[in-house]
C-alpha cells in the first residue's frame, strides 16, 4: 500500500510541453501564412527549454534534493527530445494530412522568406537565382526536413540541456566513517 506509483518526470513533462507546442502551433496556424513562418515562431522553443528546466528540478526533488549531472541531464534532455518529436510530427500532420492548402500557400511564402535572408546576407544576385530555382520545386515541410531539422534542434537542445543539469546537480555529501 505505501509503494505509490508515480509518473515518470520526462513522460509528464514532456507531454505537457508537446501540448503547448501544439498549442502555440495552432495558434499561429490560425494566424495565418506569415505567422506560421514568422520570427514569433522561435519563442515556441522556450517551451521545451522551460519545462525541461522544471522536470530537472522535480527530479531533484523527487531524490531528496539530490540529483547527479546524468540524471538531471536524462530529465532535462528527455523532456526536449519528446515535446521536440511531438510538435514536428503535428506540424507535418498539420499541412499534409490536416489542411494540404496550406501547405500550398506556405511554399511561395517560404521561398520568398528565403530570398530575402539571402539577401540579406549579401549573396550574389545570381546564387539567388540559381537556389531560389532549385528549392521551387521542394516541400519545405517533406519528412527528411522535418528529421534535419529536428536533428538541428536536438544538438540545441542538447547543448542548453547540458547547462541546465551543470546548475541543477548536487551531489549526496560523502558519508563520514565512524571513528573506530
Amino acid at each position: 500500500m505505501g509503494n505509490k506509483r508515480t509518473i515518470p518526470v520526462v513522460l509528464l513533462y514532456g507531454g505537457i510541453a508537446a501540448l503547448a507546442m501544439i498549442l502555440f502551433t495552432i495558434g499561429t496556424y490560425r494566424g495565418g501564412v506569415q505567422t506560421f513562418i514568422s520570427n514569433i515562431v522561435y519563442l515556441m522553443y522556450l517551451i521545451p527549454v522551460g519545462f525541461g528546466i522544471a522536470a530537472a528540478l522535480v527530479e531533484k526533488s523527487r531524490r531528496q534534493g539530490f540529483i547527479d549531472f546524468r540524471a538531471a541531464l536524462k530529465a532535462c534532455f528527455g523532456v526536449m527530445v519528446l515535446s521536440l518529436a511531438i510538435q514536428a510530427i503535428f506540424t507535418w500532420i498539420l499541412v499534409h494530412v490536416i489542411d494540404p492548402g496550406f501547405d500550398a500557400a506556405l511554399r511561395p511564402a517560404v521561398l520568398a522568406q528565403t530570398e530575402a535572408a539571402y539577401r540579406r546576407f549579401g549573396m550574389p544576385e545570381d546564387e539567388i537565382g540559381k537556389n531560389i530555382a532549385a528549392l521551387k520545386d521542394t516541400d519545405p515541410f517533406a519528412p527528411s526536413g522535418t528529421a534535419i531539422g529536428l536533428a538541428r534542434n536536438y544538438i540545441v537542445g542538447f547543448l542548453i540541456a547540458v547547462l541546465v543539469s551543470a546548475v541543477v546537480r548536487h551531489k549526496k555529501p560523502a558519508t563520514a566513517e565512524p571513528a573506530a
